[in-house]
């Protein structure tokens, strides 16, 4: 009887544990995602576009998504082009050197927090900056179309740069995460860590899908895709106006047509084998952490870490509001 009182009593514990890390996890993950998100629109690519010359004339934030920019005109120069195309991804890396800095400064559960944001952004800037040059996506569209095939001298280091990064920060902060863990062995204490962090992935990924989906937006489609992707809708729409220019269009065709212009721009795509490194190297930092001792994560430290990812989303919610109703 006592033994089984003593298995509940600690599997209660385990589950308390465990639940506590990954509102911690989630609630920091927005929190990172969302002061990223606000830096990089608004200063990295808004107060650039300002400093060159050029004004913003329209601005949309989702609530735990991306979001995008439109710029008013300019003389857009190359050099001018680079400034505030890659402004966004320069404030992250930026904003990840403060957060290190300060995480030297402070001690406990702040400084935790500062230093999982430091790589955070650091490890977002980089994988957004070798995606984007590789498939020609987001902000990495121009170094795409600029650098033609010599793009490689971007997407290879900053590949390099990611998975390296991943597997330190993957180390340094797990070994933080699993010291808040109660089980006995190293072991129990992974498979906890693990189950945390993913359940806090798949509750973070899902809400930003369902918010794209239901705020699905033409816009930020088209920012987030392929350069090969944007080349087959480009030429499908001329298809499309020259077709319905001499009487000829017809909605039956054009699956066909789309087809055979997608032959022509079949391109190999390197994200998900980017990405796909990126994530292998993190997972193998937690698989190298260590723990130094029990330290539990104290309710308040998770209450507080809530209130304020909350207080993120509301703010970028906010922000895309008045964008809206100002521009």
């Amino acid at each position: 009887m006592l033994c089984h009182a003593l298995a509940v009593t600690t599997a209660r514990a385990w589950a308390v544990a465990i639940a506590r890390l990954t509102a911690f996890a989630l609630a920091l993950s927005m929190v990172i995602s969302r002061a990223g998100l606000v830096i990089h629109e608004a200063i990295g690519h808004g107060a650039a576009a300002y400093a060159v010359g050029s004004s913003v004339t329209e601005v949309r934030l989702y609530a735990v998504a991306g979001g995008w920019i439109q710029y008013g005109p300019a003389t857009w120069t190359s050099p001018r082009v680079a400034v505030v195309t890659l402004g966004g991804i320069a404030i992250e890396w930026l904003a990840a050197a403060l957060c290190g800095w300060a995480a030297r400064r402070r001690g406990g559960w702040l400084g935790l927090g500062l230093e999982a944001a430091a790589w955070g952004l650091a490890i977002h800037g980089g994988l957004y900056l070798a995606i984007g040059a590789a498939d020609g996506v987001g902000d990495g569209q121009w170094l795409y179309r600029t650098l033609g095939p010599a793009r490689v001298v971007v997407v290879i280091p900053a590949t390099i740069a990611v998975v390296v990064a991943g597997a330190v920060a993957a180390r340094r902060v797990g070994g933080q995460l699993l010291a808040t863990l109660p089980m006995a062995t190293r072991g129990r204490r992974a498979a906890g860590l693990a189950a945390a962090l993913a359940v806090a992935g798949v509750v973070h990924g899902g809400a930003v899908a369902v918010e794209l989906a239901v705020r699905a937006d033409p816009t930020y489609a088209r920012v987030m895709a392929t350069e090969a992707s944007r080349a087959i809708d480009r030429e499908l729409a001329a298809w499309r106006a020259a077709a319905a220019a001499d009487g000829s269009y017809r909605a039956s065709a054009e699956p066909a047509v789309r087809r055979a212009i997608a032959a022509r721009h079949q391109r190999p795509r390197y994200g998900g084998w980017i990405a796909g490194a990126a994530a292998l190297a993190i997972a193998l930092g937690f698989v190298l952490a260590r723990a130094r001792g029990h330290a539990p994560l104290p309710a308040a430290v998770v209450g507080r870490t809530v209130t304020v990812a909350v207080a993120a989303i509301v703010l970028v919610v906010a922000i895309d509001r008045a964008a809206a109703g100002f521009w």
